[in-house]
């Protein structure tokens, strides 16, 4: 377990890629239960209730795997989905928990200046995410860090608008 923890930190430093996991379909799994598990967690750190959250990361779960499956299958290069699938929702976990330090300073209190640096390290995470996604798709797809980076951005941009579309009150 410590050996894959240091693989997605390594992963998330741009030291690693996909293709440096096993093509595991039991792992994906696993990964999957624990992003739906941290999806519920920083759902509720939102105040959101535990059952919305868990639908709303089963939504962008189906989202991400169904999208990389359908790219995956277009190019023919399906065997990747295992790897990159994995590379992809292991890292959204670790960097979700990560989220964790900027929500817990905004909610600390009525403080603008801790509610600023948390803004800035919200956003921070937000575009290291969009590298993180990027550099995995750079690697599964054999595109440039700025094609995947655009691609992570689009796909951030379509997840956001579903799932606003999808569970915001009218």
């Amino acid at each position: 377990m410590q050996a894959l923890i240091h693989y997605f930190i390594e992963l998330c430093l741009l030291r690693k890629g996909p293709q440096d996991l096993p093509a595991s379909a039991t792992l994906l799994q696993v990964l999957a239960l624990i992003y739906l598990a941290v999806g519920v967690l920083v759902g509720s750190a939102t105040g959101q209730g535990p059952a919305v959250a868990l639908v709303q990361t089963l939504v962008d779960l189906g989202l991400l795997l169904g999208l990389l499956y359908v790219g995956l299958y277009w190019l023919g290069r399906l065997p990747r989905l295992a790897q990159s699938g994995s590379a992809l929702v292991g890292s959204g976990a670790l960097l979700s928990l990560l989220v964790l330090v900027p929500l817990g300073m905004a909610t600390g209190g009525e403080d603008s200046q801790m509610t600023g640096v948390a803004a800035v390290l919200f956003l921070a995470l937000l575009a290291w995410s969009v590298v993180v996604t990027g550099h995995i798709l750079r690697h599964t797809l054999d595109l440039t860090l700025v094609q995947g980076a655009l691609i992570a951005v689009a796909y951030n941009l379509l997840a956001y608008s579903l799932l606003g579309a999808l569970f915001t009150e009218a």
